[in-house]
């Protein structure tokens, strides 16, 4: 276990020294031992990736002498989910992020140099935080030994088998989530430290350098965007298939922690987009930069401090005062830096703020307007975060706030925010007065839509007369008025690129149009298709008597299930346990183990097996040699017949192992002092060495849809033994065209209780969000003036041949 905590020892070291070199430099102006900056940064990266992978490799192995593989593994666990521990818990999540975040700033380091006194600064910032995220784990390590658990145990004590790791992130998606997660937010490091140095070098009267960074924060953005998308579709694809509820969002605590960023740095990448040196978004961009760092550190604290009830959050304890700090540190210089420079700057000119105001209707207007709504949405979700907790401390009381809060204050903003973009692409290219019109139209349209209600499903909630005005108004609204601002959208946005593709020589631009069209247009789709997936979800439900009799029965029975069109067969029904062939080699030392641990076992109750070479009946016991050793298995009270075990078979019994126990026998060291309940033959071991970790049903069932079978697989349940019997439910999706077909199963005794949902326009939303990546993708590849492909010459080489040519 030294070697692990060695390691971030000396990622520490190495880290603080280039930290401290970084900041020296800088602040002096001076070069002194700057060559071993970039190899310090390497290394440092490297060590905490050789921790990272020496953790990861105990999870591999099983290593219990860890405490921290113990807590978050098993040995029934396969191979995948072994290394789905490793950031199970909060050490190891933090050494996946510093690890991470140190490679980060490898890269920046050896693409850019250090040669530029600006440079520094921004390394050092970076460096900073990888150094105070091995100094908490210096504090609290993940490579902590399981003495340090079990403090009343012998030395040397070590577990035969883990606690296992939380039934909830047993599949596939969570098992990806977290670290695609990690990687956004290791990248955003890199634009918050160039932000603060920005504002740094700003006050210090050195001018700022956010205009000659403007590429590299660019990238950085659009790619930690493109990681935080898919690690938050791949947490709503998990909620949906493992939760068992039928839905991908449901405003959980921890859902809207990680939205609270998502939303923040979408405004952000605008902000980007329009920064100008002397623009309003002189500040504002660089600000709003800075701040990304400090909500990713806010959102982390829910998802692992355990100040939340939630399904989602997957570490058992409160991360600490450490990340309590880091928030304060990220904030102050994120945030409070900016502010405080923004209020204590020289103001604008009258000349400058009159010709500003001149005109409101502008495209850089229409750029703060999307801002400010983006950014307002994600206030609304930092308030319902915030308040519970807030109330708690002020009143004592605790407070719960739901998805109605969420959705009624959400819903007129979204709706603003699609007809603020459907105006911004039609005045791109209609101008002013026409954009107005369509406006207009819109507008109006979106308002009729809202008021035709066909039926209560229509309706965006449940609301009655002691609501407030706004949920009352929002929520009586028909989800008909999402259609005409999303239409607006998807129209101008196409519109808009049919009128800039075309005639531009430029292929990079071109792309980038297509992908920019792809992000906006998937965006009003995902809007319409969750609005009506969550208003028009049907469910029915029925019961199954004797299906366990049913599934033996060729040709069983069907049964329709009541206000559906739906039906049900039951065509088989099975139990199972995990692990399925339990090897007793994996649960008890061998007689070898026993004797080379010697004295450390004493008095210690340990599992033991072996082949019975001599056996030795006495009035009051029998003791029974292993492997020809000086390890013999006592059993108290009990003769060999009583027993019925013979020389030459395979025992495993459970006991105290006591040394230097019978001093008349020469032969033997040590003695497993048990009785005859706790030991067997291994082909069919005692009931004190049971193996099952998992109690499991599974159903399987044919589903009909108007006669004609749409579907045929298992659904059941999961009972983790050891895990406070906690219950997973195996969903069946049958995913549909129009619509899924969902089927949970709770299952009792041969009883099965069904659930059939069917859940519309998935397929839409799960291609509406392939189609968001990819464009995203585009964009960050082949924007003309900050895509990757202008970093790489020999591309950049081809396409000006290309266009040659056409041109």
């Amino acid at each position: 276990m030294m070697g692990g905590t060695l390691l971030i020892g000396a990622a520490l070291l190495t880290g603080l020294t280039a930290t401290v070199l970084l900041f020296g430099n800088y602040l002096r102006r001076e070069e002194r031992y700057l060559d071993a900056v970039t190899p310090l940064i390497g290394v440092t990266a490297g060590l905490l990736s050789l921790a990272l992978a020496y953790l990861t490799f105990q999870f591999v192995t099983t290593d219990y002498a860890n405490a921290y593989v113990w807590n978050n593994t098993a040995n029934y666990i396969s191979l995948f989910y072994r290394i789905t521990g490793v950031y199970a818990g909060n050490q190891g999540s933090i050494l996946l992020w510093a690890s991470l975040t140190a490679i980060v700033a490898f890269w920046a380091v050896v693409v850019r140099g250090l040669e530029r006194r600006e440079t520094k600064l921004v390394e050092g910032i970076t460096m900073g935080v990888v150094t105070y995220f091995a100094a908490m784990l210096v504090l609290d390590s993940p490579f902590k030994p399981i003495s340090a658990e079990f403090p009343e145990m012998d030395p040397g004590f070590v577990p035969i088998d883990g606690t296992g790791l939380n039934p909830l992130l047993i599949d596939p998606y969570m098992a990806i989530h977290p670290p695609i997660m990690f990687v956004a937010y290791a990248l955003l490091t890199m634009p918050f430290a160039i932000a603060v140095a920005h504002f740094i070098s700003t006050v210090r009267g050195e001018g700022g350098l956010f205009e000659a960074w403007i590429g590299s924060v660019t990238r950085w953005l659009r790619i930690a965007w493109l990681f935080l998308t898919a690690a938050i579709v791949l947490g709503s694809l998990w909620s949906y298939r493992v939760l068992g509820w039928g839905g991908i969002w449901a405003w959980d605590p921890v859902e809207v922690a990680v939205l609270i960023p998502w939303l923040f740095l979408t405004a952000t990448l605008h902000a980007v987009m329009n920064y100008r040196s002397r623009s309003t978004y002189a500040t504002l961009a660089p600000a709003m930069t800075g701040a990304t760092l400090a909500l990713i550190v806010y959102a982390t604290a829910i998802v692992r401090s355990g100040v939340f009830r939630s399904v989602h959050s997957f570490a058992d304890g409160g991360i600490g005062a450490a990340l309590l700090v880091l928030l304060t540190i990220t904030s102050i210089l994120g945030i409070g830096l900016p502010l405080g420079y923004w209020l204590l700057r020289e103001p604008e000119t009258e000349s400058e703020s009159s010709s500003a105001s001149q005109r409101w209707i502008t495209r850089v207007n229409l750029k703060h307007l999307a801002v400010l709504s983006i950014g307002l949405l994600g206030f609304v979700s930092v308030w319902g975060l915030t308040f519970p907790v807030l109330n708690t401390y002020v009143t004592g009381v605790e407070v719960e706030v739901g998805g109605q809060y969420y959705n009624l204050w959400s819903y007129p903003i979204v709706l603003g925010v699609l007809l603020v973009l459907g105006f911004y692409m039609d005045y791109d290219v209609e101008g002013r007065r026409r954009a107005l019109l369509s406006l207009g139209i819109f507008s109006l349209l979106t308002v009729l839509a809202a008021l035709v209600v066909p039926s209560e499903t229509w309706t965006l909630s449940n609301v009655d007369g002691s609501d407030a005005l706004l949920y009352r108004l929002v929520g009586n609204a028909s989800a008909l008025s999402i259609l005409p601002p999303a239409a607006y959208v998807c129209l101008t946005v196409i519109k808009r690129t049919l009128e800039l593709v075309p005639g531009n020589p430029n292929r990079n631009f071109q792309l980038k149009q297509v992908g920019i069209t792809m992000i906006h247009v998937a965006f009003a789709l995902l809007v319409v298709t969750v609005t009506f997936s969550y208003l028009f979800t049907a469910q029915s439900s029925l019961v199954v008597a004797d299906a366990d009799r049913e599934a033996t029965i060729e040709g069983s029975a069907v049964h329709e299930v009541p206000d559906s069109n739906y039906a049900v067969q039951v065509s088989d029904y099975r139990s199972y346990q995990r692990p399925e062939d339990p090897n007793v080699e994996d649960m008890a030392l061998s007689s070898g183990q026993i004797a080379s641990r010697g004295q450390e076992l004493h008095e210690t109750r340990r599992p033991v097996y072996g082949t019975a070479t001599q056996i030795n009946a006495g009035p009051d016991a029998t003791v029974i040699q292993l492997d020809n050793s000086g390890v013999w298995i006592g059993v108290m009270n009990a003769s060999q017949t009583e027993l019925g075990i013979a020389e030459g078979d395979q025992v495993v019994g459970v006991g105290t192992v006591m040394w230097d126990f019978l001093p008349e026998l020469p032969q033997s060291d040590g003695v497993v002092v048990t009785d005859a309940a706790s030991v067997g033959p291994v082909s069919n071991p005692p009931a004190a060495l049971d193996q099952t970790r998992v109690d499991g049903t599974a159903v399987g069932l044919n589903v009909y849809q108007n006669g004609e079978q749409i579907a045929h697989g298992t659904a059941g349940q999961e009972q983790y033994l050891q895990q406070d019997g906690m219950e997973v439910r195996d969903v069946l999706v049958d995913r549909g065209l129009a619509h899924d077909t969902y089927v949970i199963a709770a299952v009792d005794d041969g009883t099965v209780s069904l659930t059939v949902k069917q859940i519309p326009l998935m397929t839409v939303m799960r291609l509406s969000v392939g189609v968001l990546l990819l464009g995203m993708l585009l964009v960050i590849v082949f924007d003309p003036a900050h895509g990757l492909a202008r970093l790489w010459p020999r591309v950049t080489r081809q396409q000006n041949a290309t266009e040659t040519t056409s041109d």
